[in-house]
């Protein structure tokens, strides 16, 4: 029978006369740090709000269950953002939700919005990112400490101030070689506390 060793420290197939049970631990074995798993998922389509409220973006989601409530989540999240083109100024922001992550933001002050970060446009301003033809790759990475063993849903939230907001894809409809079409994705590991 072979002897195996589970992502909870428990060791089975060991015979009479082996080691004693919870001889060996976690802890003993000395693999805190370790990734025990990992789930990632990949949104392909595109997503839109105009919600001046942070939303989940649709399908940008993953989900894991810890085997220990001593375990950390590393989050990695990785995203194409734009914004309508617009003759005003407005902006789009972003953040991780799930866990404890939505503390992940900066301090308050006045009525900046608390995100991860977030792209501005002045509208007609040249010396500012045009979102008609284009989108911008934004990221975040963060190690949660959830303190459970029951499953845990991560996502990706997006908000606007004015118009709207996109994922996957440029900021105007034109259909030719100047617009891209791009993929996001989020993984998360569990890390052995």
């Amino acid at each position: 029978m072979p002897i195996t060793i589970a992502g909870s420290g428990t060791i089975t197939g060991i015979s009479a006369g082996g080691l004693p049970d919870a001889i060996i631990t976690r802890a003993e074995m000395g693999y805190a740090g370790a990734i025990l798993q990992v789930v990632q998922t990949v949104k392909t389509d595109t997503f839109s709000t105009t919600s001046t409220s942070f939303t989940d973006v649709t399908d940008l989601t993953a989900a894991i269950t810890p085997s220990s409530s001593s375990s950390k989540i590393l989050i990695l999240l990785d995203a194409t953002l734009a914004i309508t083109p617009s003759i005003s100024s407005t902006a789009i922001q972003y953040r991780i939700s799930g866990g404890n992550s939505t503390t992940y933001v900066g301090d308050a002050a006045g009525s900046r919005i608390r995100a991860i970060g977030g792209i501005r446009t002045a509208g007609t301003n040249a010396d500012e990112f045009n979102f008609g033809n284009g989108s911008l790759r934004v990221s975040g990475i963060y190690l949660d400490s959830p303190s459970t063993a029951s499953a845990v849903t991560y996502s990706m939230q997006i908000r606007v101030p004015s118009q709207t907001g996109f994922v996957n894809r440029a900021g105007s409809t034109t259909d030719d070689d100047t617009h891209t079409r791009s993929a996001s994705s989020i993984t998360v590991m569990e890390v052995a506390g």
